[in-house]
């Protein structure tokens, strides 16, 4: 996949960028669902505008951009195409994890191909790893590999055997040792293309495996110690979860938005009352509203402080990262509220199949489905923190 040559940008360079690309990817959106995957031209401009490598270290050309400008570009891009958001997400933040693996393992992604991205398998229990002379034979099928027809790598997750309880590792497998088995047909974030994808026996050097451990926790990663930024050093779990909750965030915040402005201008379908006028959807409006502030308020706090934490070397307290998910999976249950409040306000306009609204419902309750985001997931991992249970065995975080 040979992209033309990105240009290093800074943070408010990417963020115009990304308004930029707004009208297009609106444009593009019901073309990106019918297809199930980017289009094309999306994803070429995602590169000439220098979005794509946003989070790449920049000894290997890239913008070496954060966390919080991360959180700006998909809130943009989630008011056009959050099915463009979470593939661009997904890529992007995979750059800078490249970036957290031993440089040997960033020079074999990155030399022969600057502009490389990759996709990730991260379940564990979906891959087997063999230890063989000088690495591993690593074969499965991993599911949600979002974005994977524009990766030229996956990360995986697999179990290494070994005697006594297997070891959980991640490992790089470039294109041709892996496939897409093209399986993808959600109803919601349906053009994310988060095919299942297939390893069958590829070798991974050992250079190109990290330690589950090792890379969940952040700060001891290989890379850390290469790459001057403290991005590299973030916990990476941690992040995870902060990056997949932008896109429920985003399209709440959307959505709230366009119809606080379409309800300042709507009359009544059979009244032809003024709907601004209206009590109960001034109550709606406001629990609406109220609803994505307060999620985007906290998510904004509690990502300054991992990111705090992090540049003052002090790396982040079990408790800390468990109250963030927490808070990302209540976060995130507020804007499923905020977003039925909309579609209850937008009346049987709402319906409408080629409107945008229905899309932005369905991709959020897709988005919000996922592990990291569940509160029924979340909430008793934090729970247990703060009654003083051990946490499960091997647990992560």
């Amino acid at each position: 996949m040979n992209h033309p040559p990105s240009p290093i940008i800074s943070a408010a360079e990417a963020i115009e960028a990304a308004r930029r690309l707004t009208p297009k990817l609106a444009q593009r959106a019901a073309a990106c669902e019918a297809a199930r995957r980017c289009p094309g031209e999306t994803i070429a401009e995602l590169y000439s505008s220098g979005l794509m490598r946003m989070m790449q270290p920049r000894m290997f050309g890239g913008s070496e951009l954060g966390a919080d400008v991360l959180l700006e570009v998909v809130l943009e891009m989630c008011k056009a195409c959050a099915s463009t958001a979470w593939v661009w997400l997904n890529l992007a933040t995979h750059s800078w994890n490249i970036g957290q693996f031993e440089l040997q393992a960033q020079h074999d992604v990155w030399d022969s191909e600057p502009g490389a991205v990759a996709a990730t398998g991260l379940a564990f229990p979906c891959g087997k790893a063999i230890p063989v002379a000088g690495g591993y034979r690593v074969s499965g099928k991993w599911p949600f590999g979002s974005g994977v027809d524009a990766a030229s790598w996956m990360l995986v997750g697999a179990l290494v055997e070994r005697s006594g309880p297997p070891e959980r590792r991640f490992f790089l497998v470039p294109q041709p040792q892996f496939r897409s088995l093209d399986d993808w047909r959600a109803y919601g974030l349906a053009g994310s293309g988060s095919h299942t994808v297939e390893v069958e026996d590829a070798f991974v050097p050992e250079h190109r495996t990290l330690a589950a451990e090792v890379f969940a926790e952040g700060s001891n990663v290989p890379g850390g110690r290469v790459h001057a930024s403290p991005l590299y050093r973030l916990p990476t779990f941690a992040m995870f979860g902060f990056a997949l909750g932008m896109v429920p965030l985003g399209l709440a915040r959307a959505a709230a938005a366009e119809m606080a402005g379409t309800l300042r201008k709507r009359a009544g379908t059979y009244t032809g009352a003024r709907l601004a006028e209206m009590a109960p959807l001034q109550l709606r409006l406001a629990e609406t509203l109220a609803a994505v502030d307060f999620f985007e308020t906290q998510f904004r706090a509690d990502l300054a402080q991992m990111v705090a934490q992090t540049e003052a070397g002090a790396g982040s307290p079990r408790g800390d990262k468990l109250r963030w998910k927490r808070n990302l999976a209540w976060g995130t249950r507020l804007a499923k509220q905020a977003m039925d409040n909309v579609m209850a306000m937008s009346g049987a306009g709402g319906l409408n199949a080629e409107g945008h609204l229905q899309r932005q419902f369905r991709d959020l309750n897709a988005g919000a489905s996922h592990i990291a985001l569940t509160w029924d997931v979340q909430a008793p991992m934090f729970g247990q923190e703060v009654l003083g249970l051990p946490p499960p065995p091997g647990f992560l975080v």
